[in-house]
């Protein structure tokens, strides 16, 4: 079990930080499509699944018990 150690508080760091880039990446993504640049939106949004994606490894692990 991790809970209390330095690995569980990395983890937690982790997951935040995946999730607030998954964010501010669907942010430029949206602002992409305003500006018209449909493939460079589509090429964001793909950053953005795969920091979900890192946040949802890092999720799991966090919880396992």
């Amino acid at each position: 079990m991790l809970r209390g150690t330095k690995t569980a508080e990395n983890l937690l760091k982790s997951f935040a930080g995946e999730c607030q880039a998954g964010m501010r990446y669907q942010m430029i993504a949206k602002l992409a499509i305003k500006e018209g640049l449909k493939t460079l939106s589509d090429a964001v949004r793909t950053i953005a699944k795969n920091e979900t994606l890192h946040a949802t490894q890092f999720f799991n692990k966090i919880i396992e018990k």
